[in-house]
């Protein structure tokens, strides 16, 4: 009905536009004059001059024939040079965590083990936990800081000294780390309910499965570091540290969104409770943002029991109820899946030994020897474990073999490496690959959209061998797929992007040489020995990283993701703009893999009309067009100067002056 309408508003317009002198246009409600409007139509147009009238756009175009819009009681707003965008996609964010909440929050800073003690001792005074409730850590930066000492060896030595007398556990703020207390450790439980500790004996035998994802120390006690599904393993309450959803929760959500430009979303794993949290707020406080639901479920609570393979067919009757549950809500749209290919890319080398990435690689990743420098305190690379020499193949055959092997001590003091930096290792899945597999076949059947998280070159290629079976099993399907991140990608998956017609959702503002960063990466995959060779455009970290230009030029289809509150609660829409053209360290100057940046105009789209098309909204939002709703942010300058000065490294400068949404406007920043 509503497209029909706005098809029919669309031609009446048009018609006006184009008439006589003498006939007489509809007066708009407001013009706004003298800007610069970037539509992100198909010809990438600009223009001057828009007008709205309730809630559509019935002009875009130059100023002389603007004016039969413009009666008594139009509103006529002179941008004076100011930008004009269409409102942003935000294809990929968790919107319970981008506010803030009265908690213990590291707010994603940086701390070394020593700092980090006194931090959590004042949350727990602070919060006045008695004895044995959890103290529950949100915002933790697991990739930067955590430096330990003699003292404070390891993360669990660490929250051990804050206190033995309440479970402790760290969420990581990317969603996929963790690290808890001893406390916490010994309340894990096996499989039928037996509180048995999460050890080095357990580990090995109750636990085998979970092995990967479990930091151990050079001794092969477990360290702290919980990753992944191992963190249920100690029942960590709520992973990722997001609050239930009451209304003034939802109405700050709303408030964030609105002063960041963002006027369309989709929530990238929302489970089914949070699912009717939401829908029941937006009955009543309608939604300021067209939202768009990726329905996740813990997949363990649709298997039958430990030895039956997960009910795929329950997944999906409960995603189908929930879209009937909810299907008259406005503004709510609930037709996508999520699935976890991998983990993350990222390592530990301030652990000992090393702890490898657990994002799926096509080759096995590396056994680094870091070291840290007396002066700088900088991290650096000494070199690399051979795997294949005769100590490391006699241990491996012996593990193999059940048979007895010397201490982890001697080992060390023999080999001058930990005797687990012997293993080979390339990574898992978050899932059985048959699981991964046959789920996103069910779900492209059933006609539900399927959104992959893949970190890895293996999970990339996964994901879309599984788009590539789903397209030739149901070629009559209209759903549509994406994938988010893929930090990693082969170059020979790159064209089947545009083939497959897949939804590359980057996180562009990740895209920068920082060096304490690459340092918990790049060695991992790349042979390094110095922190130059951190950026050696030989490397193959340097190459496939982030490959949006190579995506663009293959035909793909970019769209925008922030990924918040991973790493920012804020989500910095001008920042990755500025870094999808830059790809800039502001600090050192330096530019990663620069053939890999994209224009202004291309980011734009990739936040615009792509994201819309991609949570099919382009018929009525994503680009300036007549007859399309009134979504729109006014900008305090003009990105498209900044380009063409040479000044695109002042884009994340920018402020959101005010944002329009249905043909309202939904925020005003203050003015000073």
């Amino acid at each position: 009905m509503l497209k029909g309408m706005l098809t029919i508003i669309a031609t009446i317009s048009v018609l006006m536009a184009s008439s006589c002198a003498e006939q007489k246009s509809i007066s708009a409600d407001t013009v706004f004059i003298n800007g610069v409007i970037y539509t992100a139509d198909n010809e990438q147009s600009v223009v001057s001059t828009l007008a709205v009238k309730d809630d559509i756009l019935v002009y875009v175009g130059d100023l002389d024939t603007a004016e039969q819009f413009i009666g008594v009681q139009t509103q006529t707003i002179d941008l004076k040079g100011k930008m004009i965008i269409p409102g942003l996609h935000d294809v990929h964010i968790h919107l319970a965590g981008i506010v803030e909440t009265d908690t213990c929050d590291l707010a994603s800073q940086s701390f070394t083990l020593e700092a980090l003690v006194p931090r959590l001792k004042k949350c727990i005074n602070r919060l006045q936990l008695p004895l044995g409730d959890w103290l529950t850590v949100e915002q933790w930066a697991y990739s930067g800081g955590n430096e330990p000492s003699v003292k404070l060896p390891t993360i669990r030595k660490a929250l051990d000294a804050v206190s033995t007398k309440h479970p402790i556990v760290l969420l990581g703020n990317d969603g996929h780390h963790g690290a808890v207390n001893s406390h916490a450790l010994n309340l894990a439980a096996d499989r039928a309910g037996n509180v048995v500790g999460l050890n080095q004996e357990t580990l090995n035998k109750e636990f085998a499965t979970f092995k990967e994802l479990v930091g151990v120390d050079s001794s092969g006690e477990p360290n702290g570091m919980i990753n992944e599904d191992a963190r249920k393993l100690v029942n960590v309450p709520n992973l990722w540290g997001y609050p239930d959803i009451d209304l003034a929760l939802y109405q700050k959500i709303g408030q964030r969104l609105a002063a960041s430009g963002i006027t369309s979303t989709m929530e990238a794993s929302l489970k089914e409770h949070d699912i009717d949290l939401f829908a029941k707020w937006a009955k009543q406080s309608p939604l300021t943002h067209r939202m768009t639901v990726a329905f996740f479920a813990d997949f363990e609570d649709y298997r039958p029991s430990p030895d039956k393979p997960i009910s795929i067919e329950r997944l999906i009757s409960e995603f189908t109820a929930i879209q009937r549950r909810h299907k008259n809500v406005e503004n709510l749209k609930i037709d996508t899946a999520k699935i976890f290919v991998d983990g993350v890319t990222e390592g530990n080398p301030h652990a000992n030994p090393p702890a490898l990435p657990n994002a799926a690689s096509l080759t096995d990743y590396l056994q680094p020897q870091f070291k840290v420098d007396a002066n700088t305190q900088a991290l650096e690379v000494i070199g690399y474990v051979d795997t294949e020499s005769a100590a490391c193949i006699e241990l491996r055959h012996q593990a193999d073999a059940n048979l007895p092997t010397m201490s982890a001590k001697d080992f060390y003091a023999e080999q001058g490496f930990s005797p687990l930096q012997c293993r080979k290792f390339n990574g898992v899945y978050e899932r059985e690959e048959i699981f991964i597999r046959d789920y996103t076949l069910a779900l492209y059947d059933a006609g539900i959209n399927v959104h992959s998280h893949a970190i890895g070159d293996r999970a990339v290629r996964l994901a879309l061998d599984s788009f590539t079976e789903a397209k030739k099993q149901s070629p009559k399907s209209k759903a549509k797929v994406s994938m988010a991140h893929a930090q990693i990608m082969h170059p020979d998956d790159i064209s089947r992007i545009a083939d497959l017609n897949v939804y590359m959702a980057f996180t562009y503002s990740w895209i920068e040489p920082f060096v304490e960063y690459q340092m918990m990466v790049s060695p991992f995959i790349d042979p390094i020995m110095s922190k130059n060779d951190l950026f050696d455009p030989a490397g193959y970290v340097y190459q496939n990283s982030y490959p949006a230009g190579s995506v663009l030029e293959a035909g793909g289809v970019l769209v925008a993701g922030s990924d918040a509150p991973v790493d920012a609660r804020d989500p910095r829409p001008m920042l990755n703009i500025e870094k999808a053209v830059t790809r800039k360290n502001e600090i050192s100057g330096r530019i990663y893999n620069e053939s890999e940046s994209i224009s202004v105009r291309d980011i734009l789209d990739a936040y615009t009309i792509n994201g819309a098309a991609m949570l099919d909204q382009q018929d009525i939002t994503g680009s300036l067009e007549v007859g399309k709703k009134a979504d729109f942010v006014v900008l305090s300058q003009d990105l498209l100067k900044l380009e063409e000065q040479g000044e695109s490294d002042r884009i994340s400068d920018t402020q959101i002056l005010s944002t329009w949404f249905d043909g309202r406007e939904i925020y005003a920043a203050p003015r000073d």
